[in-house]
């Protein structure tokens, strides 16, 4: 007689595995709970979190100089008010100068987009009379691809604008998170001291200050990269003869800290603006292969001798980050996400139990 799978001794034990047992089940239910709570939570506080981490890389790139400016002597409300208003000053200054630059696009969106349509016809003449084979005639009064892009651009650019305007709130707010961040940091050892007995408050403190080190290597390194990587670029587009090279070497230094996505979208955009501003010729080949030498030198040279391989995410680690943290934060989210992620690598391989974890992550 063949035992049927209901009466089968063999898979008894699966039947009543692992997964039928009720604490695994629980389990399982709090972790997916979790999970959808923290994901709802952060677009809900999108608003909250945002210039909170940005406050906290602020404070990673300042604190250095706020220790040094303590230990020669400068009293710390002082220390304080020049790192927080030098900071807050300067990036504030650059949001300003994009979004006068967005303005001034924004006036010049009418040109621009005749432009774009007269160059799509040029182009589809173009192939129409050297290569038909390879162009696919358009139905009578639709639209070409050019076209539609040309008659949205007005709208990109007012999306552009408010963009750049709540930026400098959320600026103003990441400013006020950085003034506790510095005033907190130097309270912190102390606090540790009196809460834990010595040798555990000592260990604690060790492993805090390897974290607090690496991350600021890691973040001076960064930072001091995308600025040697937009300054050439705003001097060859403004020797080049394209408007607006300030806004597009912010775009440069913004997308440099988003990985493959970034390096392509700060290419594209200035030069694909120099076309329509320019037209084809040589000031739009010689932007065009200068910029493109500027990429390819500080992404191969300047960055990895600055930051090195030590943080070095595995390239599957870096894309689900870009698409976890773009889905929940949209562009902010992907400039954030790549430096969350060295943070957290940089956590994990501080800790000995994480540390194996680590060693997994990297590229």
């Amino acid at each position: 007689m063949i035992d049927t799978p209901t009466t089968n001794p063999a898979l008894l034990p699966m039947r009543s595995g692992r997964w039928h047992n009720p604490a695994t089940l629980q389990t399982a239910a709090y972790a997916i709970v979790i999970v959808a709570g923290g994901w709802w939570m952060l677009g809900q506080l999108a608003a909250v979190l945002r210039p909170l981490l940005i406050a906290v890389f602020m404070c990673y790139v300042l604190l250095p100089y706020y220790s040094r400016m303590r230990r020669s002597g400068v009293p710390t409300p002082v220390a304080l008010v020049l790192l927080v208003s030098g900071a807050c000053g300067v990036l504030g200054a650059t949001i300003l100068l994009v979004y006068a630059s967005l303005l001034g696009l924004a006036e010049d969106a009418p040109a621009l987009k005749e432009r774009a349509i007269t160059l799509s016809q040029g182009v589809h003449n173009f192939l129409n009379a050297n290569v038909p084979w390879i162009w696919s005639q358009k139905s009578e009064g639709s639209k070409s691809f050019e076209e539609q892009i040309a008659e949205q651009l007005p709208g990109h650019i007012g999306t552009m604008i408010n963009v750049a305007f709540g930026g400098l709130i959320e600026l103003a707010v990441a400013g006020l998170y950085l003034l506790f961040l510095l005033l907190g940091a130097e309270k912190l050892p102390s606090k540790v001291r009196n809460a834990y007995p010595d040798d555990e408050a000592t260990k604690i403190l060790h492993i805090a200050g390897r974290i607090n080190s690496a991350i600021i290597s890691y973040l001076k390194a960064k930072v001091l990269s995308s600025l040697i990587f937009a300054i050439p670029v705003a001097l060859v587009l403004t020797v080049c003869g394209v408007k607006f090279a300030i806004m597009w070497a912010v775009l440069t230094f913004v997308c440099n800290f988003i990985p493959y996505i970034g390096s392509v979208v700060a290419y594209v955009l200035p030069i694909a603006f120099a076309l329509l501003q320019l037209g084809f010729g040589a000031p739009v080949i010689v932007a065009a292969i200068l910029v493109l030498a500027v990429h390819i030198v500080c992404a191969t040279l300047i960055e990895p001798m600055l930051i090195g391989r030590a943080v070095g995410l595995s390239p599957l680690i870096v894309l689900g980050a870009l698409a976890v943290w773009g889905l929940v934060w949209g562009l902010p989210g992907m400039v954030l996400a790549v430096p969350l992620a060295v943070m957290v690598k940089i956590v994990l391989e501080n800790i000995e139990i994480t540390r194996s974890f680590a060693k997994m992550v990297e590229e």
